[in-house]
């Protein structure tokens, strides 16, 4: 009796393998990807690779991501697949197979397919494991490597994990065999078909909560909110596109319906009436296919924005190779500042080619209107949190505003030229900084101290400014008297990177530096290296990517295995209805007309829905990604219409590889 049911097992498989073909693929495929992510999340040569702290962190959380996708994935398969098979497994339980026999078949189906499967899936993983562990080196811009990353132990966690799926899906195909009496089992794929309940109230549940989700969306204004926001605006748009496909669309179609005007006319009355029973069986494959195609663009589009957009944010924060922020309280220290960091550097053998002095100051804002600006103290500094700010900005004398710009401005000791964002000022205006009155002599169209002075907030600020005025010492109540020093070098970046330890082992914190300057004036030092910061922000932005990258993968492999069983099982389903139409008049060309005129409708509706989605997201998706860093927003759309006009295409794409397979089920 074994050989009997292995002989029928691999019979099964290859007669049915339009059904297993998509489902091994996509099987095979996110082995290959558990592999890669398991791999590399262990590798030890990643810890020890400057710059690259937390990666493995990184990649270990998206490799649990992974594994639950995968999970998710072949459950879906496996439950489309054995609900096509229903009739199958019916016929032979009538036929006499008793349903030992029929359960014992199918885990030996199982346990052929999870093998081949899984051991290709593995295969594929070691071909490509140099491949991607080179790629992930290349996003973190760090020096491609094509080593190996195999280990026994990712080999091991993969093949456990794997099969273990695979022996719950067997248990869950035994209960189910097993609780199904024959005649259920051959009427299995035309069951389901039922009426639901209160249509126009599911149907204004779900735009309530589609309004509501978008309006989230809509209402953030600033990006350090935008995170949780996100979330929650997340599930009341997921909870609203199942509910709408669920009753929404079917209330539109039965609304259609009741116009006999559009309704009694041959075309409109086949298409509304077949659409109104495919929806039915398909409206939760449907919402599926919106729901990853949203989170396949989201990812994309965050990922890549995240990747491309990072050089301007390091940029922003580190405008010179290496430089030195200091607070002081007085000006005295400022030469002998200068004079031991230039020794520090020679000491460090780090050649200067150009260098760079700014004096300004660094103030925050309680209040600030189009009349008066109220800086904080100190000592309330020290007790706000950074949201709690209303503001802040830098100001600089007319010197420095000529050092940065190489223009002129004649300004008297009570006049101010001003960039705002957030507040609008006029040439002419008088205003209030503190107790002192000054008056606007000119608005500057841009933020001129970006890319010359260390920038961290000026994009997460609702209310920024710089102020340019004659003297900083005519600016009475001054918060934060800064001394910014700026290098440039001859080093590559590989080199400056090299040297980054010597530089921060230098005597910068020594007992004998901190008593020399404290006594005159120093309050706090901040050092910046350029290179490095680049690499380390990029080591963790390209690990972002990697990831995105391959969920995006999983993503997509999802979309298409629900498109691909949605078509094959409507396929089975049109051919005895293209037959009845065929027979009761209607001629070959209209009745393949209306399929598909339904086929499109059905088909092009999701990712529609999607790109709504995402229109709806962009704003909030812009916040979380300016506080990330991403400051340039002409790019950031470019980049988004981009990755939707890809998406499409793919989409189409995919339609036309699925509908192939449909015609010639119905044909």
């Amino acid at each position: 009796m074994i050989g009997l049911s292995f002989r029928l097992a691999l019979t099964n498989l290859k007669k049915n393998r339009r059904l297993y073909y998509p489902y091994a693929l996509m099987t095979i495929l996110s082995t290959a990807i558990a592999y890669i992510f398991t791999s590399l999340a262990f590798h030890p040569n990643l810890g020890q690779v400057k710059g690259a702290n937390g990666v493995s962190t990184v990649l270990g959380f998206g490799m649990i991501v992974v594994m639950l996708a995968i999970a998710v994935m072949v459950f879906y398969a496996n439950s489309f697949v054995m609900k096509q098979r229903s009739k199958e497994f019916g016929v032979y339980s009538i036929l006499g197979l008793e349903k030992k026999h029929l359960l014992f078949m199918t885990c030996l189906e199982n346990l052929v397919f999870s093998l081949g499967t899984i051991i290709s899936g593995l295969g594929l993983g070691l071909v490509l494991d140099k491949l991607f562990y080179a790629l992930l080196l290349k996003t973190m811009q760090m020096p491609v490597v094509l080593t190996s990353t195999f280990q026994l132990k990712s080999l091991v966690t993969v093949l456990i994990y794997l099969f273990g799926i695979f022996v719950v899906v067997s248990l869950f195909n035994i209960g189910k065999l097993g609780l199904t009496d024959s005649l259920k089992l051959v009427q299995g794929k035309k069951r389901g078909d039922k009426k639901s309940s209160f249509l126009w109230l599911q149907t204004i549940l779900a735009l309530i909560l589609l309004g509501a989700g978008y309006a989230i969306a809509q209402l953030v204004t600033r990006p350090l909110t935008a995170v949780p926001s996100f979330f929650g605006a997340t599930l009341l748009v997921i909870f609203g596109t199942y509910l709408l496909f669920q009753a929404g669309i079917i209330s539109l179609l039965n609304w259609l319906k009741n116009r006999q005007t559009y309704y009694y006319k041959p075309a409109n009355f086949i298409s509304v009436s077949n659409l109104i029973f495919r929806m039915r069986k398909n409206a939760m494959g449907l919402a599926t296919i919106t729901i990853l195609s949203t989170m396949f663009l989201v990812t994309m589009v965050g990922g890549l924005n995240i990747y491309i957009g990072g050089k301007d944010y390091v940029n922003n924060q580190n405008p010179n190779d290496y430089s030195i922020d200091v607070v002081l309280s007085s000006t005295s220290s400022k030469v002998q500042l200068q004079e031991w960091t230039e020794k520090i550097l020679e000491e460090a053998q780090i050649p200067v080619e150009s260098r760079i002095i700014y004096n300004y100051q660094q103030v925050y804002f309680s209040s600030v209107t189009s009349r008066q600006i109220d800086f904080l103290s100190k000592e309330e500094l020290s007790t706000l949190d950074f949201s709690d700010w209303l503001g802040a900005g830098f100001i600089i004398d007319q010197a420095t505003y000529e050092q940065m710009t190489g223009k002129k401005l004649n300004l008297a000791a009570n006049q101010l030229a001003i960039y705002s964002k957030g507040i609008q000022y006029q040439a002419g205006q008088e205003m209030v900084i503190g107790e002192q009155d000054f008056q606007v002599a000119q608005v500057l169209p841009q933020n001129i101290t970006l890319g010359h002075l260390p920038d961290h907030i000026s994009f997460t600020s609702d209310q920024y400014l710089v102020m340019v005025v004659s003297d900083l010492a005519v600016v009475k109540n001054q918060v934060e008297a800064r001394y910014y020093m700026g290098y440039e070098s001859s080093l590559t970046e590989e080199e400056q990177i090299e040297a980054y330890d010597t530089f921060l082992s230098s005597n910068f914190e020594s007992e004998l530096w901190a008593s020399s300057l404290d006594e005159d004036g120093l309050t706090s030092i901040i050092l910046s290296y350029r290179a490095y910061a680049m690499r380390s922000f990029f080591s963790f932005a390209g690990s972002l990517f990697f990831i995105g990258l391959l969920l995006s993968l999983i993503f997509l492999m999802a979309v298409v295995l629900v498109i691909y069983f949605k078509q094959i099982s409507e396929g089975y389903e049109d051919r005895s209805r293209f037959v009845i139409m065929t027979k009761v008049g209607l001629d070959e060309d209209q009745t393949r007309q209306s399929i598909r005129k339904q086929l499109l409708t059905v088909f092009f509706l999701p990712i529609f829905l999607a790109l709504v989605h995402l229109a709806f997201a962009y704003k909030m998706l812009s916040s979380i990604l300016l506080s990330i860093g991403v400051v340039n927003e002409g790019l950031m759309l470019q980049v988004t219409a981009g990755i939707c006009g890809g998406y499409f295409l793919l989409y189409l794409v995919v339609y036309a590889i699925t509908t192939r397979s449909y015609k010639r089920i119905i044909s």
